[in-house]
């Protein structure tokens, strides 16, 4: 077996050590058995007693088909396609809108009077009574703003009791009112005059049990009913929309469905009868002008030719006439479509028309944009008002289709206008071809020309009103067939299973709660801290060699620097094995260690107190030691050392503003063998000096003066600098703290290791405290600092099983107590 594989296998096993197996949770769930039992009964109760207290919830389905004319949905009659009326463009998601409205709902609401609800009594829940109520209830002065209920009882000899009256206009004296009375009497109550009834539900069974009366508002119920329904399109590529319903009364979960597409039918069709009398208006109107110009016409050419007894020209006059008459029919054709389209500016521009309807065969008589502007405007002239119904003036919407309405009214105005324009060049035109004609056939009589003119404006005449005759018929069989914009696939239908509440699955659930709650609470005390806690979490997680590790401090030490040089406190001690094991890592490493860069993940892992301490302590031995401080952002070293805002540093050097590199070398008055190079000036630019190779030269020379050279930088895991300056180093040290850095940080540290970011990397813990007999999620080393170096008698380490027993044993404990 290879090397690698013996390492491989002796980290599965540690792994393996390390993990909580099956046994453990077992013998945890053994220990706290009887919480495990209270938290399931508990939960299982509380299940009973929802299942017992939830009314049971049935689901009612009906599936409609919208004719949405883009996916060959509409059977509109096509014959009267030229009519703007059926121009009517319908959309499937429009419909559905419709369908959600508040006032189909509303309607629905008003029809089925759902306002009003029975209920009695059963065990822990309440079972309604609709469709099957044994007494009918009528508010004489009701108001659909009004909410309240009572308890009316019925009792033997055709007597009712009434109780438990509420509303908030009701005193409480008054809600403790108790009324005795008779069926069909009218009943003054404190929440005003009713008459109850009986009906054919009534029976023995009903006597002396309070049957709960309430009244909601109208608007309360709508809302209700309205968030209960839900209408949605079965598939993108059909027009077919399902409407659902949950109710607890499966009877009346089909009654509204069914309601709200019997009002949806209803108010379709009434929206297309609508158009029809206005169009039929119009057209009665207009046929009532042509017949008297008729009349005159007639009149005209009778009297013309009783006068002027006239008689036929010759061929030639004939032909020329003909052409003229051509041209005059074409004039005047341009002329009827000048007239229509300027009756439809005036009607635009008479004030009594704001809001009006555009009669639809005034449409008929313009151009096809036109006719699609106006199809539009008057869609929107109906979705107005019906929004109107349940908002004001001032509501944003009505707002918004105020705005397009002028907006859509001004576009067909302009339209008019071009179109006018047109039609006027045109009839310049004939006009212009038709006196040319008339300049060839001068030498006819006056007499034939006038009658000529007056035949040729009858037989217009007569086709504007034949048309017109037509037109009127085909618009009254409109109305006549006037349909909804549905059909009815299926009526409400479901199953008599309740969707809600299932009784087996909440069953289960509260037992796999009941036993999950207290399992999750003892698990969670151990995973709640995620900091290092110990030597073993870095050894678990990081490859990187050890370098030793540092005792929580608890004292306060302006400067910074706690050892002593005749020092045995645990500090001191820890600082000399750190110093100790820096020199077998040059030894191991074959290298000669000089340059010690300082970094961590973050900038509270106190990696200036663990480089100040450790210069301190070469100091002491013999050894002449430089600090640099290179964290040119925030100064942590200077700061320490009272030099925060020191002018002479090393970013002057770096900017060339110091040429002398000695010149910055201070003595820390900590010890003479321990010198210091402040950062100075804070730059703009503290990465770009750092890339500098003034700095390089300026490390070089401080190797030739002092045995160590300290670099304290700045988090690796924030900002570059450290990667950066890790060229200048031979060991780098990595502070890890304790009880501080998240251990879901180590895969990061690890892989800086790996990919060798920072030249011969080691880590150093920070702040670790004693732990003797760490439990749970954790472990523990004991320190004894005392007499000597290295770990004293203290130190130990509890077997992984033996501290989830010890754990759980003082939970439990705790629990108790």
């Amino acid at each position: 077996m290879t090397e690698q594989h013996i390492t491989q296998t002796q980290a599965n096993n540690e792994e393996q050590a390390g993990s909580i197996t099956l046994h453990d949770i077992i013998r945890m769930v053994v220990a706290n058995w009887y919480w495990f039992v209270l938290s399931a009964v508990f939960c299982l109760c509380a299940a009973y007693y929802y299942l017992a207290s939830t009314p049971k919830i049935y689901n009612r389905t009906a599936t409609i088909m919208v004719k949405d004319s883009r996916k060959g949905g509409d059977v509109d009659l096509t014959a009267f396609s030229d009519l703007a009326g059926f121009q009517n463009r319908r959309n499937v998601d429009n419909e559905v809108f419709i369908l959600q409205s508040r006032r189909l709902m509303t309607d629905v609401v008003k029809r089925l009077n759902l306002t009003i609800n029975y209920s009695i009594s059963e065990r822990l829940r309440r079972r309604d009574l609709y469709g099957q109520a044994p007494i009918d209830v009528k508010f004489i002065n009701d108001n659909d703003k009004q909410s309240l209920s009572m308890e009316i009882t019925p009792l033997e000899g055709d007597k009712i009791r009434l109780t438990e009256f509420n509303d908030k206009f009701v005193t409480k004296h008054e809600s403790r009112s108790v009324i005795t009375a008779a069926y069909g009497d009218t009943i003054p109550t404190p929440v005003g005059q009713v008459v109850v009834n009986k009906t054919l539900y009534m029976a023995p069974d009903y006597l002396d049990v309070p049957i709960r009366v309430s009244k909601r508002s109208l608007s309360q119920t709508t809302n209700a009913y309205r968030s209960a329904v839900k209408s949605d399109v079965a598939n993108k590529q059909a027009s077919v929309v399902t409407v659902t319903m949950n109710n607890s009364v499966p009877r009346r979960a089909e009654d509204v469905i069914n309601t709200l597409i019997s009002a949806y039918n209803d108010d379709a069709i009434e929206d297309k009868r609508r158009v029809s009398v206005a169009t039929a208006k119009f057209i009665k109107a207009r046929l009532d002008v042509i017949g008297r110009e008729l009349g005159d016409v007639d009149r005209n050419i009778e009297d013309i030719k009783k006068d002027n007894r006239m008689v036929d020209i010759s061929s030639e006059a004939a032909r020329s006439v003909s052409e003229s008459s051509r041209y005059k029919t074409e004039g005047l054709s341009l002329e009827n479509q000048i007239s229509v389209a300027e009756y439809i500016r005036a009607y635009l521009n008479d004030p009594k028309n704001a809001g009006e309807l555009i009669p639809a065969v005034a449409a008929a008589g313009t151009n096809t944009a036109i006719a699609k502007q106006i199809d539009d405007y008057n869609s929107a002239i109906l979705r107005r008002e019906k929004l109107l119904e349940n908002s004001s003036d001032r509501s944003p919407v009505i707002q918004d289709l105020d705005n397009l309405l002028a907006a859509v009214r001004r576009s067909i105005l302009s339209s008019l206008d071009s179109n006018i324009s047109t039609l006027e060049i045109q009839r310049d035109a004939m006009r212009k071809e038709e006196t040319q004609a008339n300049n060839r056939i001068s030498t006819m009589p006056s007499q034939e020309k006038v009658i000529l003119g007056i035949t040729r404006q009858q037989k217009i005449k007569e086709e504007l009103f034949l048309y017109l005759l037509n037109k009127q018929e085909e618009n009254q069989l409109n109305y006549a067939v006037a349909e909804s914009n549905s059909r009815s696939i299926d009526e409400a239908y479901g199953s008599n299973i309740p969707v809600s509440p299932r009784p087996m699955m909440i069953l289960a659930i509260a037992l796999i709660v009941g036993l999950a709650i207290p399992f999750g609470l003892l698990y969670l005390i151990g995973m709640l801290d995620t900091t290092i806690r110990g030597r073993k979490d870095i050894e678990d997680n990081i490859n990187a060699p050890f370098l030793g590790d540092i005792p929580f401090y608890e004292g306060d030490s302006k400067s910074g620097i706690v050892v002593r040089e005749t020092g045995r406190d645990a500090l001191s001690e820890a600082f000399r094995i750190l110093r100790s094991n820096m020199t077998f890592m040059g030894v191991s490493a074959g290298t000669d260690i000089r340059t010690i860069l300082f970094t961590s993940s973050d900038p509270h892992a106190g990696k200036t107190f663990v480089a100040t301490n450790l210069a301190m302590t070469l100091a002491m031995a013999g050894k002449r030691v430089l600090l640099v401080d290179l964290d040119l952002r925030r100064h942590a070293l200077s700061t320490q050392l009272g030099h925060g805002k020191s002018k002479t540093g090393i970013t002057g050097y770096l900017a060339g503003t110091i040429t002398d590199p000695n010149s910055m070398i201070e003595n820390t008055g900590f010890h003479k063998n321990l010198d210091v190079i402040y950062a100075g000036i804070q730059p703009p630019n503290p990465t770009e000096m750092l890339l500098s190779e003034k700095l390089d030269k300026l490390i070089a020379q401080m190797r030739e003066q002092y045995d160590f050279v300290f670099i304290d930088s700045t988090p690796a895991m924030s900002v570059a600098d450290a990667i950066i300056t890790d060229r200048l180093a031979d060991l780098c040290i990595y502070i890890v703290r304790e009880g501080v850095l998240d251990r879901r940080q180590l895969p990061d540290i690890e892989r800086l290791y790996r990919e060798k970011k920072l030249h011969n990397m080691c880590i150093v813990l920070n702040s670790t405290r004693a732990r003797r007999h760490g439990y749970g999620y954790g472990y523990g080393y004991g320190y004894g600092y005392g007499y000597g170096y290295g770990y004293g008698d203290d130190y130990q380490e509890v077997s992984y099983r033996k501290r989830i027993k010890h754990f759980f044993r003082s939970l439990g404990r705790k629990i108790k107590k």
